[in-house]
């Protein structure tokens, strides 16, 4: 297809949506402007009638522009909402602005995104500035307009302001605040240098809030806008079945295999505001990242042999995204995944006569790293039961599993970190969730070969996270662990570790504002736990003050919160380089960093939720009144 055919696709797709546009302007459009500091001597009546649209190649970030339709909105008439008719008159405005912004992009259009303000509010600078100490950084979810020079506002939207850090004032300030020198370069480049605000405490400014649509050319897609403060920059999504999370499992999955270079080394990650590359790199993360990858790859396999089986196109189609990146075969996936088990096990992983350990940058041995190049491994060897290489792993993974022993201490505690030079104590402790990755791969290791070896390290290790309360550390990788152990031993003391471990935790995996995958990991644990603890009776009062329909309203919540942090392309385009973040997930207070490890615990989460959405295996518990 050249260049006018899609140029002339993308123009039909807008026309044969435009009635949906119309019946979704007239039911979001502003209509009131809140005055919040009695300012009146600022003209607010063009913003009813004020438009953005953006449009991006797919490639290169999103071009923006503004224009004023004059006279589509009489505010203070009755029964102003003009007809459709009407309305559709300014479809050639907005042909003529696709146009001229098309020029920018080496390629034909492929995303466009079409948007009208529905709530603003009238302030000031110094007002707004200290507005935003309210707002934990990047969570600040409006745009803002200052007055122009050459047109009554100039517009910046929540997109525009959060894609170039103009509310991100550094690592170290937790809070929003205005970054001056990346808003006036974004300001200069979107409205001229003539039109930079002066910045004076009474500037006035505009807060305002959109409603909106997005058209993906290529997979001939149109999409609602979110208005909902948490899920806004995204399409409007139904809540999650087995079906709709299916396609964001195989597109993250896909994501995170095309990370891996030809060496088998990653890419380690991405800062998209800039479309700077992470220059680092951590051995723990690409062993924990490569489990993940074989499990998204398991998963993706299990799609493909129940295709044909019946979804709910309607869902389906609401989260597919665009047509490009090509989506792999599992073979390729396979490719990548041995690239990265090659690089694990030949430039990771050192031997040291009976033991092994992964060995990370600076020389350490951290003890969670050793963890999960086992998971790594025994999940390799579960998945690809026919490889040649089994007899290598199933060596390796036992070397490596000695060298976790090596580092228990008397009382069942492990060490952390070591000097990977003379293997000599480094740190005694370094993050706790070393503790639990170590116990969880130990488990799984049980679990292939049932060598007492692996299971007695963590009943020992178990004794003392139980007489040291891990479980008042929330941490996911305990609550793996613990449901690895019952399911060899079903003693009680491991059903309560368990169920302490999320006590008290509940209204905070619902409601947490940051979309923190790894309490969908830690639900998703515990839920399996619930199914166990199901088989034993004798061991209900484990519930005792707990509720378990709660815990299960806190879990859907949590799973669905988690495609705020989903590169959705609506969203992706208005970062430098779209390409290289397009159906990754990212951790927004982070400057919506794209890591391999980030992208790991979605993955993981949502594909054990994917599986309890299919069998839709509720515990017992759910329909019993437990005791307070």
């Amino acid at each position: 297809m050249d260049e006018h055919t899609k140029f002339d696709s993308l123009i039909n797709h807008l026309k044969d949506n435009f009635s949906a546009i119309y019946t979704n302007w007239v039911q979001t459009h502003l209509t009131q402007i809140n005055n919040k500091n009695n300012i009146t001597t600022v003209v607010t009546d063009t913003l009813p009638s004020t438009f953005v649209l953006s449009v991006s190649d797919g490639y290169k970030k999103a071009r923006t522009a503004t224009f004023v339709v004059d006279d589509l909105v009489k505010i203070n008439e009755a029964d102003s909402i003009i007809s459709f008719a009407d309305f559709e008159k300014i479809l050639p405005l907005i042909i003529a602005q696709i146009a001229k912004l098309s020029s920018k992009f080496d390629a034909p259009i492929a995303w466009l995104r079409f948007e009208w303000l529905n709530q603003a509010s009238l302030t000031n600078w110094v007002d707004f500035q200290q507005s935003l100490k309210s707002f934990k950084r990047n969570y600040y979810r409006s745009g803002i307009a200052f007055v122009g020079v050459r047109e009554p506002w100039l517009l910046l939207t929540e997109m525009e302001l959060n894609a170039n850090a103009c509310l991100y004032a550094g690592n170290t300030v937790t809070h929003a605040k205005v970054n001056v020198n990346n808003l006036n370069t974004y300001l200069r480049a979107r409205h001229g240098s003539s039109q930079l605000p002066d910045f004076s405490d009474e500037l006035p400014l505009i807060s305002f809030n959109t409603s909106g649509v997005f058209i993906d050319v290529e997979s001939d897609e149109y999409h609602n806008l979110e208005t909902k403060s948490r899920n806004k920059g995204h399409r409007i999504l139904p809540a999650l079945s087995a079906e709709t999370t299916q396609p964001i499992i195989e597109m993250s999955t896909n994501y995170l295999s095309k990370q891996v270079q030809p060496s088998g080394q990653y890419i380690y990650g991405h800062f998209p505001c800039f479309g700077r590359t992470i220059d680092t790199y951590n051995s723990l993360r690409h062993a924990s990242s490569t489990y993940a990858l074989i499990e998204g790859y398991e998963a993706c396999r299990n799609f493909d042999s129940n295709a044909g089986n019946g979804t709910d196109a309607e869902t389906t189609a609401l989260v597919t995204a665009s047509a490009s990146p090509a989506k792999l075969t599992l073979s390729q996936m396979q490719s990548d995944i041995d690239k990265a088990m090659g690089y694990l096990t030949h430039q990771l992983i050192q031997t040291y006569d009976d033991k092994a350990y992964v060995v990370d940058t600076g020389g350490e041995i951290k003890l969670g790293a050793n963890a999960v190049a086992i998971l790594a491994l025994v999940k390799y060897l579960q998945v690809f039961t026919d490889t040649p290489k089994a007899k290598e792993y199933h060596a390796l993974a036992e070397k490596l599993a000695l060298g976790i022993i090596a580092m228990q201490q008397e009382d069942g505690s492990f060490v952390h970190v070591l000097h990977s030079k003379d293997l000599t104590l480094k740190a005694k402790h370094r993050i706790i969730y070393y503790d639990g990755e170590a116990a969880f791969a130990m488990m799984r290791l049980y679990g292939l070969t049932k060598d007492e070896r692996w299971i007695d390290c963590v009943t020992r290790a178990f004794d003392y996270f139980i007489a040291a309360k891990h479980d008042q550390a929330h941490d996911h990788w305990l609550s793996y662990c613990s449901n690895e152990l019952i399911i060899y031993k079903p003693e009680k003391k491991y059903f309560q570790f368990a169920v302490d471990n999320v006590k008290g935790y509940t209204n905070f995996i619902k409601s947490r504002i940051t979309t923190f995958p790894t309490l969908l990991e830690l639900s998703m644990a515990f839920h399996n736990m619930l199914l166990k603890l199901d088989e034993h009776p004798e061991f209900q009062d484990v519930l005792n003050g707990f509720d378990v329909q709660e815990f299960y309203e806190a879990l859907h919540a949590r799973a669905n919160h988690l495609l705020n942090g989903f590169f959705f392309p609506e969203m992706a385009m208005f970062y430098k380089l779209p390409q290289t973040i397009l159906h990754g997930f990212f951790i927004r207070h982070h400057s919506f960093r794209v890591r391999i490890d980030d992208v790991e615990h979605y993955l993981s989460g949502l594909i054990a939720y994917h599986d309890f959405l299919e069998k839709t295996n509720f515990s017992k518990s759910t329909s019993k009144n437990n005791i307070p």
